[in-house]
């Protein structure tokens, strides 16, 4: 079937990869996905540029499923900013990134602020 072109492991993980950075999932968890998907190794590597480069978009998309941060209704007290950053770090975001989502006032837009950091 694969040397027919039935089966695709690369483009079967870019369109996993595609979908998991759409729902705002991190390349940490992105990366474990494929793993435990049994996509190669080489067709993971080849993949890994891609979604780091998403990385900021997806924990964006993220934050606003769930209303965190600059998309949060009002400020967060500092055990509920405490409980997101873990969700965001176990979505598979960078600790870094995620505090500074979780730390911006409603309203803020994220990509400036951090675009800019």
């Amino acid at each position: 079937m694969a040397e027919l072109g039935y089966v695709d492991d690369r483009l079967y993980a870019e369109s996993k990869a595609g979908a998991m950075a759409r729902r705002g999932l991190g390349a940490r968890r992105v990366r474990e996905a494929l793993r435990f998907a049994g996509v190669e190794e080489e067709d993971a590597a080849a993949l890994a540029p891609a979604i780091a480069a998403e990385g900021l978009a997806s924990a964006i998309a993220f934050a606003r499923r769930r209303r965190i941060g600059p998309y949060a209704r009002e400020a967060a007290d500092r055990p509920l900013q405490e409980k997101q950053m873990a969700a965001m770090i176990r979505a598979g975001h960078a600790p870094g990134l995620a505090r500074a989502i979780v730390r911006m006032a409603p309203g803020d837009d994220p990509e400036t602020m951090l675009g800019e950091a």
